[in-house]
């Protein structure tokens, strides 16, 4: 068997991340995924015609048959190519769909890594890997069976929330606000650190935007969150507008008010609207190939891939999923954590991530820096793609070397990945 080869990130890139019925409220998770897509393949330089895409792998969770999404793989691949005039090879580039729920995004980069990396008879040069969600779009479901006298008919049955019937988990009698609260309060924490730190993560999302990288300034200053690519669209009222940064993130938040909020649920209150991730829309990207490919080509790239990890946790306390996940990977490849520069923790709720911060030790100067998403938003299957590409720039912008991304997932897992800027 031969050596497993290094996977490098060629490109990334990620959309600014829409708030619920804001900036992409009539725009498909499809089209988002295009953006993004053809953003990546802009920044990679690669010429279409002189490098083989080998496969596409989508990432979304929402999926339904009302905008034929089972085909987004497909549709994305072919919709870019064309605006590329590209016949032979994103075109023809074999596509899937995977989900794992909350970690999406990164098992996203995890199939991907596997084609390049390991020694089989589909061994793969260049993946093509992104994500997208668009919750403001999520339907009711009608649950009505085919009827068996007619294929056409259907029984009477009432309608579910596509979006809210996700945040279950029936089987344990639990729902995901509910499992950060019960995890929060296991480690000590309490709704005062809840709030604080939903004030620190918009404080710091706030810093960070008026620092931000954006296309059409003439300033050289702004380096910050340059993952994120501009792009246009259309407002509610018909109006293009000009999207740059993260709309969730709240410019007049204030400790007082986040106070006042009623806890949703959980028998400690630490989780209310303010201390939980908002509902989100976006998409993310990335090109990866193979080192080896990179550098015969001599196709410069972001960073290597180290690895990546997927542990689980008891259903009841999901939020944990880091730690193990975390701990996992670093001793997969021998590393002490010391030795990481930066960290991104999605922040699905700040009971959830104080608690991780808390077991792991995590030094809060070097951890989700520029905000989390309870500033910025969680559009649940993009978020690990999105995390990872942030955290690939910001590592980049302080000449740090390596950096975890890491997230909790629903069902009682969680999942990690390593990078490393080359």
């Amino acid at each position: 068997m031969n050596k497993q080869k290094e996977v490098v990130i060629v490109s990334a890139a990620r959309s600014p991340i829409g708030k619920h019925g804001g900036y992409y409220n009539d725009l498909p998770a499809e089209d988002l995924a295009v953006l993004a897509v053809k953003e990546a393949i802009d920044r990679s330089g690669i010429d279409l015609g002189k490098t083989r895409i080998n496969g596409v792998i989508a990432g979304m969770i929402y999926i339904d048959s009302q905008n034929q999404q089972i085909y987004l793989p497909r549709n994305v691949s072919v919709r870019v190519a064309e605006m590329f005039n590209d016949t032979d090879n994103l075109r023809i580039a074999p596509g899937k769909t995977t989900l794992r729920i909350c970690g999406t995004g990164f098992q996203v980069l995890a199939d991907a890594f596997d084609l390049i990396s390991t020694d089989h008879a589909n061994q793969a040069d260049c993946i093509l890997s992104f994500a997208t969600e668009n919750m403001s779009r999520t339907n009711l479901i009608h649950h009505g069976r085919r009827k068996k006298d007619s294929v056409w008919d259907f029984e009477d049955s009432p309608l579910t929330d596509y979006l809210l019937e996700g945040f279950n988990h029936n089987l344990f009698k639990t729902l995901m606000p509910k499992t950060a609260d019960v995890y929060g309060a296991q480690v000590g924490i309490t709704r005062k650190d809840c709030d604080e730190f939903a004030y620190l993560s918009h404080s710091r999302a706030i810093e960070a935007q008026s620092k931000q990288w954006n296309r059409f300034s003439n300033s050289s200053k702004n380096d910050y969150l340059k993952g994120v690519f501009v792009l246009d669209t259309i407002d509610q009222a018909g109006n293009v507008i000009r999207v740059w940064r993260d709309e969730g993130t709240k410019y007049d938040i204030n400790m007082d008010e986040l106070g006042k909020l009623r806890p949703l649920l959980g028998p400690k209150g630490l989780v209310t609207p303010g201390t939980a991730s908002q509902i989100s829309d976006g998409a993310a990207a990335s090109i990866l190939m193979s080192r080896e490919y990179a550098d015969k080509n001599n196709i410069p790239y972001l960073a290597v891939i180290k690895g990546y990890q997927f542990s689980t946790v008891p259903p009841e306390i999901m939020g944990q999923g880091p730690v193990p996940a975390v701990r996992d990977l670093l001793a997969k490849m021998n590393m002490k954590q010391s030795e990481i520069d930066l960290f991104e923790v999605n922040e699905a709720f700040a009971a959830q991530y104080l608690g991780v911060e808390k077991e792991l030790g995590l030094p809060r100067d070097i951890t989700n820096v520029n905000g989390g998403a309870i500033a910025l938003g969680h559009n649940i299957a993009a978020t690990g793609l999105r995390i990872t590409t942030d955290l690939v720039y910001e590592l980049k912008r302080r000449k740090a070397k390596t950096g975890i991304a890491s997230a909790c997932i629903g069902g009682g897992q969680g999942g990690a990945v390593c990078v490393e800027i080359v």
